[in-house]
C-alpha cells in the first residue's frame, strides 16, 4: 500500500473511531506530529536505529500486528501512555529489558490519543525486508 493511501485509511479510521470528521482528524495527527517533534523525539527516531528508546515505527509496526487494526494500536498506545509499564507492553520482552520502561508523560487525554494516532501512522515509515 502506497503511503497517501495509508495516510487516508488512518484518517478516515481515526474519523471513524473518533466520530469526527476527516478535518479534524487531520488536525489530530497534526497534534500527534507537534507532540512528538516536541516530546517523543528526544528518545525516539521514527525509523531504525534505535536512540534512547525503540524506534517509533517499530512500535506501531508490533503494535498493529498483535491487536489486527490500525484503530486498535492506537487506542492500545494512548491506553499504554497513560502508565506506562513493561506489563502493559506489547513489545518483545528482550526490547522493554533493552530500554526500559518510557516514564509516564504528562499528557491530557487528547494529547495523548492524537500523539498514538499519530505514531501508528509511522509504521509506514518502517523499512521492508528484502526491497531494494
Amino acid at each position: 500500500m502506497r503511503p497517501c493511501r495509508t495516510f487516508v485509511a488512518t484518517l478516515l479510521t481515526l474519523a471513524a473511531l473518533t466520530s469526527v470528521l476527516p478535518a479534524q482528524a487531520i488536525d489530530t495527527l497534526a497534534r500527534g506530529r507537534t507532540i512528538f517533534l516536541s516530546t517523543c523525539r528526544s528518545c525516539h527516531t521514527v525509523t531504525p536505529p534505535p536512540q534512547g528508546g525503540p524506534p517509533m515505527s517499530r512500535i506501531a509496526q508490533r503494535y498493529v500486528q498483535q491487536l489486527g487494526t490500525r484503530s486498535a494500536a492506537a487506542a492500545r498506545i494512548a491506553e499504554w501512555l497513560t502508565a506506562p509499564s513493561a506489563e502493559k507492553s506489547l513489545l518483545p520482552k528482550a526490547e522493554v529489558a533493552r530500554f526500559g520502561v518510557m516514564p509516564h508523560q504528562p499528557l491530557a487525554d487528547a494529547g495523548r490519543f492524537a500523539v498514538a494516532a499519530y505514531v501508528v501512522t509511522l509504521m509506514d515509515s518502517m523499512p521492508q525486508r528484502g526491497r531494494r
